[in-house]
C-alpha cells in the first residue's frame, strides 16, 4: 500500500507541471478521499483533521514564503483529536497546501475545505451538514445582499454556520475594497469589530479564522497586527442571543432532519411543524439575530418553498421577513460535493412589508454563473401555503395563470394519501402466487412512464401478492383511484407519473394492496365531480406536470403539494371528459389539458 501511495504521489508531483492548479487540486482531492477510505470509519474524522492541519500549515507557509518576517499561523481555536499520518499522506497534504498558495485566499480555502470534507465519514458529514459553498454561489449571494442595500462600509455581519469562511472571507474583502482610504490599523479594527462567525466543527472554525487571516494578510503586515478571534466554536442553535443584532446574517446553514430535545423544540416552536430540519431552524435563528431593516441571505435546499413541514416557517417569514429575491440553481449535480438537493439562494428583509419577489435561475459555468431573470411573484395572502415560483422565464406566465386559479383537488372531489403498505414491515406476507387469502400488491413500477397500469413486481424484493391476516383490512383498497409515483427528479421528463387504477382490475380481485412508494388520489365524496379516468389523464399530462414544477421543491411528490396545486374549475373539464371517454389520442388530450392553463379559468 505504501508503494502505491508513493507512486500516486510521484504522479501528482508530475501533474503539478502538466496540469493547472485547479486540476491538481481535483486530482489530489480524489487521492485524499481514497486515503481516508483505507482507514476504519471511526478513525476517519481524526485523519481528516490531521490531514487538513498539515495542509493548512503548508498553505500558510506558502503564503508567507519570501517575506522577511513571516506571520505566524494562528493556533486552532479549540483542540481537536488527530491521527498520526503516514509519510505519503503528509507529502500529499503538503503538495495540496503548496498548490493552494498559488490561489487567491478565497478559492484556496474552498479547495482546502473540499479536501477536508471529502475525507470525512459520510455519517458525520451528513449529521452536521458539512457541505462548503462554491465561490461562484458565494459571490452571487453577496451581490444579492448588496442589491438589498447592505452597506459594506459599516454593516455588522454574522455567519452562524461559517465552516471554511466561505462568506466571511469575501465579505472582509468587500470591506477592504469599500474602505481603501482607511489606515491599515483602522481597517483591521473595522473588520475585527464587524464580522462574526459561529461554527460547531472546531476544524471548520479554525479554517474560517485562518482564511480571514489570509485575506487580510497584506493589510495585516502593514498594520503590524493580526485580526482578533472572530469565530466562535459553538452550537449556534443553542447559543444565547447576543446583545446587539446584525445588519446581515448570511451563510449556507446545514440541512437534514434532526431530532430536538424539549428545550430546543420549545425555543424554535414558532417555525416548527412536525419534523425539524436543520436549515429551517437556522432560518429561524437568523430572524432572531437580524435587526429590523436588516437582511438575511441564505443558501438552502428548495424544500421549504412548498413542503408541509415548513408551513410555519413560511408563515413566519411572510410575517417577519418577506423574501426580496430567490435564485434557483438549475443544476442539482456538481454544485455541492455529494449533494443532489435542489438549491436556492434567497434574501429577506426583516420587518419589511411583503412586495414582489424577484426570481431568477442561475447556472454554474466555467467562468462563474449565468443568470436569467424568471419573473416576479407575490406571496400568497396566507404565506404558510406553498409559494408558487417560476423556475425559468418560460414558467412566468404559467405562474401568473396559476395564481388566479382558486380550485384544488378537494373541489374536484379528491384527496391524496400514501399507499398504506410499508413492505419491509410485512415481509413474511409477501407472496409470488395468488390464493383466496391473497390480493394483488401494487408497486410503483406498475405505473408506466406513459400513464398505463401494468400489474407487475419486477424489482428485487418485490412480490406480486400480499397475504391478508386478521386486522389487515386497513391495507385494502376497494374503490377506483389514481396512482402516482411518489419520488421523481427534476431532470426526468415528467415529475407526475400517474395512471388510473382500473375498476375492472379491482372488481376481478376484490381489492388491492398499495405499497408506500405510491400516492393514491382517492375520492373524498360519494360522487366526485371528475371521474378517476379523467383525473388520471389530467395528472399525467405535460400541462399538469409543468404546473407541479412551479410548486414542488423536492424530489418527493408529496400529498400536501398535490392537494395545494391550483387547478381549473371542475366545470371547465367538459371537453377533456368527452375526449377521455371517447378514447382520444394522447396528443389530443395533451392539447386539451394545455388549453386549461391558458388564461383565467
Amino acid at each position: 500500500m505504501a508503494r502505491t501511495a508513493q507512486a500516486k504521489q510521484a504522479r501528482l508531483e508530475y501533474q503539478m507541471v502538466a496540469e493547472t492548479p485547479s486540476q491538481v487540486m481535483a486530482s489530489a482531492r480524489v487521492m485524499a478521499r481514497a486515503l481516508a477510505s483505507t482507514f476504519p470509519v471511526d478513525h476517519q474524522l481524526a485523519l481528516a483533521r490531521a490531514f487538513g492541519t498539515r495542509l493548512i500549515e503548508a498553505w500558510w507557509h506558502g503564503l508567507n514564503s519570501g517575506h522577511t518576517i513571516p506571520q505566524e499561523l494562528r493556533a486552532p481555536l479549540q483542540p481537536f483529536h488527530t491521527e498520526l499520518l503516514p509519510e505519503a499522506a503528509i507529502a500529499l497534504a503538503e503538495t495540496i497546501g503548496r498548490t493552494a498558495a498559488s490561489f487567491d485566499a478565497e478559492p484556496a480555502a474552498y479547495q482546502i475545505g473540499m479536501t477536508y470534507t471529502s475525507m470525512l465519514p459520510a455519517e458525520h458529514r451528513g449529521e452536521y451538514g458539512i457541505f462548503y459553498t462554491p465561490p461562484a454561489l458565494t459571490a452571487r449571494l453577496i451581490d444579492q445582499a448588496t442589491t438589498a442595500n447592505v452597506d459594506w462600509a459599516k454593516c455588522r455581519v454574522l455567519d452562524p454556520a461559517c465552516g471554511g469562511g466561505a462568506f466571511l472571507a469575501p465579505i472582509a474583502q468587500r470591506i477592504m475594497d469599500e474602505q481603501k482610504d482607511c489606515s491599515p490599523k483602522l481597517l483591521m479594527q473595522s473588520i475585527g469589530n464587524r464580522l462574526r462567525g459561529y461554527e460547531i466543527d472546531p476544524f471548520g472554525a479554525w479554517l474560517s479564522q485562518v482564511t480571514l487571516d489570509a485575506v487580510v494578510l497584506p493589510i495585516s503586515r502593514l498594520a503590524g497586527r493580526k485580526l482578533p478571534v472572530m469565530v466562535t466554536v459553538c452550537d449556534s442553535l443553542r447559543r444565547s442571543l447576543p446583545k446587539d443584532r446584525f445588519d446581515l446574517v448570511i451563510g449556507n446553514p446545514p440541512y437534514g432532519r434532526t431530532k430536538l430535545d424539549a428545550e430546543t423544540r420549545e425555543r424554535y416552536k414558532q417555525s416548527l411543524y412536525g419534523h425539524a430540519n436543520l436549515y429551517g431552524l437556522f432560518t429561524d435563528l437568523a430572524l432572531r439575530h437580524t435587526k429590523l431593516g436588516g437582511v438575511i441571505a441564505y443558501v438552502t435546499p428548495t424544500s421549504f418553498l412548498a413542503g408541509v413541514y415548513f408551513k410555519n416557517l413560511r408563515a413566519l417569514l411572510g410575517r417577519s421577513a418577506p423574501p426580496l429575491s430567490i435564485d434557483f440553481v438549475t443544476a442539482r449535480k456538481g454544485v455541492f460535493d455529494d449533494v443532489l438537493q435542489e438549491t436556492a439562494l434567497a434574501t429577506y428583509r426583516r420587518g419589511a412589508d411583503s412586495a414582489p419577489v424577484i426570481v431568477a435561475e442561475i447556472a454554474p459555468t466555467t467562468d462563474g454563473l449565468e443568470v436569467q431573470q424568471a419573473g416576479e411573484i407575490t406571496l400568497p395572502v396566507d404565506p404558510s401555503l406553498p409559494w408558487l415560483l417560476p423556475r425559468t422565464a418560460e414558467q412566468s406566465s404559467l405562474v401568473e395563470c396559476l395564481t388566479h386559479m382558486p380550485h384544488r383537488l378537494a373541489d374536484w372531489g379528491y384527496g391524496v394519501s400514501t399507499g398504506p403498505l410499508v413492505w419491509n414491515r410485512f415481509k413474511n406476507q409477501l407472496a409470488h402466487r395468488p390464493s383466496s387469502k391473497r390480493l394483488p400488491l401494487i408497486w410503483a413500477e406498475a405505473i408506466t412512464a406513459d400513464g398505463r397500469f401494468i400489474f407487475r413486481a419486477d424489482k428485487r424484493n418485490h412480490a406480486p401478492y400480499f397475504e391478508l391476516k386478521d386486522g389487515d383490512s386497513w391495507l385494502v383498497t376497494t374503490k377506483p383511484c389514481v396512482l402516482l409515483q411518489r419520488t421523481t427528479a427534476k431532470e426526468q421528463s415528467r415529475r407526475l407519473i400517474a395512471t388510473a387504477l382500473p375498476a375492472e382490475f379491482i372488481e376481478k380481485h376484490g381489492g388491492v394492496v398499495v405499497e408506500n412508494h405510491i400516492n393514491m388520489v382517492r375520492p373524498i365524496t360519494e360522487f366526485p365531480l371528475v371521474s378517476a379516468e379523467v383525473l388520471g389523464a389530467f395528472i399525467n399530462s405535460a400541462a399538469a406536470d409543468r404546473a407541479f414544477r412551479c410548486i414542488s421543491g423536492s424530489v418527493a411528490v408529496s400529498a400536501y403539494e398535490l392537494e395545494s396545486l391550483p387547478l381549473p374549475a371542475p366545470e371547465s373539464l367538459t371537453e377533456l371528459t368527452r375526449l377521455v371517454d371517447a378514447g382520444a389520442a394522447r396528443e389530443i388530450i395533451e392539447a386539451a389539458c394545455s388549453r386549461l392553463f391558458e388564461g383565467d379559468i
